[in-house]
């Protein structure tokens, strides 16, 4: 991993776990509006299914995925293609990250006393704005732009000939 990668999300763990879920969200995000099984997420990511299903739960949680209802180990995008961003990728990994972060951080916090809660506050207001301005930014990139780059990189034969490749405009 590069310093830049370090720079931005502070955590190599942290922006492993952000490709991974940014790689299986837009593997639904290209296939939608159809369902993805978990034979085609370890395909596609080289993951184990046992990974994968813990991740398909968790999107599912986050309702960005839902349960297929007629196909157990299958899951549909829970909403349009266009509206799910690298906020929403990053978000499920930050909550991700304090969940398993939670049952220590409580210990700490039985632990410690008063004099630092002043520096917690600083410190968490200053993590809430950039944060904030994290989320700005993802916002701004759809993962439907994987949808279109995969397409790209595989010209498109067409079978029938362009019906506007000969058309002529006249003006009166």
């Amino acid at each position: 991993m590069s310093t830049i990668e370090q720079a931005i999300l502070g955590s190599g763990v942290l922006y492993d776990r952000l490709c991974l879920i940014t790689e299986v969200l837009g593997r639904f995000v290209s296939c939608a509006p159809r369902s993805v099984d978990i034979a085609h997420l370890e395909k596609h990511t080289g993951r184990p299914a046992k990974e994968l299903l813990r991740l398909c739960a968790m999107l599912c949680r986050e309702e960005l995925l839902r349960r297929h209802p007629d196909q157990p180990r299958c899951w549909l995008l829970a909403r349009e293609a266009s509206q799910v961003t690298l906020e929403d990728a990053f978000r499920c990994a930050m909550n991700e990250q304090a969940a398993r972060a939670r049952p220590a951080r409580v210990r700490a916090e039985v632990q410690e006393g008063g004099p630092r809660r002043e520096v917690d506050m600083l410190v968490m207001q200053a993590t809430m704005d950039i944060n904030q301005s994290i989320f700005q930014h993802l916002r701004q990139f759809s993962l439907d732009r994987l949808k279109v780059s995969a397409a790209g990189m595989f010209g498109a034969r067409r079978t029938t000939p362009d019906p506007w490749t000969h058309a002529r405009l006249s003006f009166s």
